[in-house]
């Protein structure tokens, strides 16, 4: 894989919280956003658990919903082996998915391969999403995070805005704040109406961001199924 100081690359690793929060919501959303202003849109999910497996006409296949979603949204401009080549079965963290059917997984030897950049455009935006929380493991070496180290882009971090929510935003923004990976936006992704009883996340993350992670400069948004797209459009360079 290229260095990032070789082949620089624009673009967001997309975190979350915790698995099922809406990393691929905010990934597919955002894809459409930057598609629609004619950027060419690079997507990524490195290694999809839980897959389905179809048969086809040459044969059984697997397919990844989640990395289907995001392929769907940039235009399918790449075949899905490329979006997501490490398609796995168990609806596990990937490291353990694959001991089931019998292999490892490690950073150098299947996910970086996946994110090699050499055949795209410098102009090319990419948005490259994770497998379950930050701190879930992605191979049998590096957490989800490291995805984020690894290609030298800055995070968008996806929560769910629910009862609950707030400690695990707060300790994984200290986290990344600790390990000095900048992240661009914390989102909030809400699945259901607001209740009013609800507790307000939005206001209480910004009263603590800044005492949690003093080294947070990015945007705090709250998205839900309506307001989505204009939303995330905020992230986009003029």
């Amino acid at each position: 894989m290229s260095s990032p100081s070789s082949n620089p690359r624009r673009g967001w690793v997309i975190l979350a919280t915790d698995t099922g929060v809406g990393k691929t919501f905010v990934g597919e959303h955002l894809a459409r956003a930057l598609v629609s202003q004619g950027h060419t849109v690079r997507v990524r999910k490195p290694a999809e658990s839980g897959c389905e497996e179809r048969m086809g006409a040459a044969g059984p296949t697997r397919f990844a919903d989640d990395a289907d979603r995001l392929r769907r949204a940039a235009g399918e401009i790449e075949a899905p082996e490329v979006v997501c080549p490490l398609r796995l079965l168990a609806p596990l963290a990937p490291p353990e998915a694959a001991q089931r059917e019998g292999r490892t997984l490690t950073l150098a030897e299947d996910i970086l391969p996946a994110l090699d950049p050499a055949d795209t455009s410098p102009g090319d935006v990419w948005l490259i999403e994770g497998a379950g929380g930050l701190h879930s493991p992605l191979s049998d070496d590096v957490l989800n995070l490291e995805l984020a180290t690894a290609t030298d882009l800055p995070v968008i971090l996806v929560a769910e805005d629910r009862l609950g929510t707030l400690s695990a935003t707060l300790s994984a923004m200290e986290s990344l704040d600790r390990r000095g990976i900048p992240v661009d936006a914390v989102v909030l992704n809400r699945h259901v109406p607001r209740d009013p009883d609800a507790p307000d996340n939005f206001a209480a993350l910004q009263a603590w961001l800044p005492r949690i992670a003093p080294g947070f400069t990015g945007h705090l948004l709250a998205i839900d199924r309506h307001h989505a797209e204009s939303v995330l459009a905020r992230l986009i360079p003029a």
